[in-house]
């Protein structure tokens, strides 16, 4: 009975705050804080020994150890780059090893009830033989490691808020901002519970 009763308060008072919201504000916001966008990076890219692979065997190249800031509208990686190219013979790669601190950014935006990142470039690069190493292997990963799916995050939420069953319908995403180390998300839906 006391769940019950919590669980019509917790929907009364979601109600009540949407009902009386102007038409032309926005309805909730999600914020995650740099650690929650360096996890989903992490989670999405450097899934082997921490590694993110841009070329395997013995010629190799790969990035590592990123860091992750949200500043002046975009995500800026910080990641250590090691590799190995030339040409394979049997089974030595016949070249030069490069080693190189790099940092690369890209623009977060909705696309649907998703954030995704978009214009990504490579900022800085310690050695400037690593430049297009990066443009060709690590830009094109980007676009899918960095993505937060809103509508899913607040279906979640509702469920571990009782019986009641929640549907999140009509969900528009209306700005999303990097800045101060957190990524801001402002949106709007309609919640029909069952």
């Amino acid at each position: 009975m006391v769940e019950t009763m919590n669980n019509l308060f917790i929907c009364g008072a979601l109600a009540a705050a949407l009902l009386g919201l102007p038409s032309s504000s926005r309805c909730a916001e999600i914020v995650l804080e740099q650690s929650a966008v360096q996890s989903l990076l992490i989670e999405g890219l450097f899934k082997e020994e921490g590694r993110l692979y841009l070329q395997k065997g013995a010629c190799y190249a790969y990035v590592e150890d990123p860091k992750v800031s949200l500043q002046r509208g975009r995500v800026v990686i910080r990641v250590h780059l090691s590799s190995r190219l030339g040409v394979v013979s049997g089974r030595d790669c016949l070249g030069v090893g490069l080693a190189s601190w790099a940092t690369v950014s890209a623009a977060p935006v909705a696309q649907g009830h998703v954030v995704r990142l978009t214009e990504i470039r490579v900022d800085e690069v310690d050695d400037a033989n690593t430049r297009s190493l990066l443009n060709l292997g690590l830009a094109p990963a980007l676009p899918g490691a960095v993505e937060f799916d809103v509508k899913k995050a607040v279906e979640e939420m509702l469920k571990g808020s009782g019986r009641l069953q929640g549907e999140v319908q009509a969900l528009k995403i209306d700005a999303v901002r990097a800045g101060d180390n957190k990524l801001s998300i402002n949106f709007d839906f309609k919640l029909v519970g069952r």
